[in-house]
């Protein structure tokens, strides 16, 4: 009887101690929430620049140059009495010519000359004087170029053989000269002349060339022919 009792108690002390142990079980920590991140402070930014005023118009308007003065601001030409001074060289204007301004754009004219007519129903004559220094060597380019602005009395285009050409020496400048006669269109925008005369010539020289293309009637271009030529064969090396 005693060693039941023995082993009862035995039992009860046993289940005891493993409830005990199991009460003393620590529960498992909770993972710490990770800190929230703080927001980024934002970088003060610059104020706007105001805006800068605008210029004052001048008080006093500018003076306006008369149309010689006016050509050879715009486009580099300067004339000096009688004589006209281009890059690198200059000519002689015959008496009566007339210079004109001209606006400065890409590809325009170095300086624009006007004939005065010759007759009360005619028209006055064009001088264009254009400087490419980039084209020198290239000729026969710009002789096939002016050839293919005229358009013959029948209404077939000029050819090479229909131009007088000639070539000479004048000291240090050589002329290219190429006369043609039919309906003359100068440039893209203009309306082709009817009845019309063409002296174009290539100005070369060391700074050069200069392109030079006189146009008009051909009945007043009879008359000034000798001053176109004479124009050109002024030239001379600076």
């Amino acid at each position: 009887m005693i060693k039941r009792t023995v082993s009862v108690v035995t039992i009860c002390l046993a289940v005891i101690s493993a409830a005990a142990l199991a009460g003393c079980e620590k529960e498992p920590a909770q993972p710490a929430k990770p800190a929230e991140s703080a927001a980024p402070t934002p970088k003060p930014t610059a104020p706007a620049a105001p805006p800068k005023p605008e210029k004052a118009p001048p008080t006093t308007p500018p003076d306006h140059p008369s149309a010689a003065s006016a050509a050879a601001e715009n486009t580099g030409a300067a004339i000096d009495g009688s004589s006209l001074k281009l890059a690198g060289i200059t000519l002689t204007l015959p008496q009566g010519w007339i210079s004109e301004p001209v606006a400065a754009a890409p590809m325009a004219p170095v300086a624009v000359l006007r004939i005065p007519k010759s007759s009360p129903n005619g028209e006055d004559g064009t001088v264009r004087i254009t400087y490419f220094p980039n084209m020198k060597g290239m000729d026969e380019s710009n002789i096939e170029r002016w050839v293919g602005q005229v358009t013959k009395a029948d209404g077939q285009p000029a050819t090479r053989a229909d131009a007088k050409i000639k070539v000479e020496e004048v000291g240090a400048v050589r002329l290219t000269i190429v006369d043609l006669t039919g309906t003359v269109k100068l440039a893209m925008r203009d309306t082709p002349k009817p009845d019309a005369r063409m002296i174009a010539a290539i100005v070369d020289h060391p700074k050069g060339p200069h392109f030079v293309i006189a146009a008009g009637d051909s009945k007043s271009m009879e008359t000034w022919a000798d001053q176109v030529l004479a124009f050109l064969k002024s030239a001379k090396v600076d």
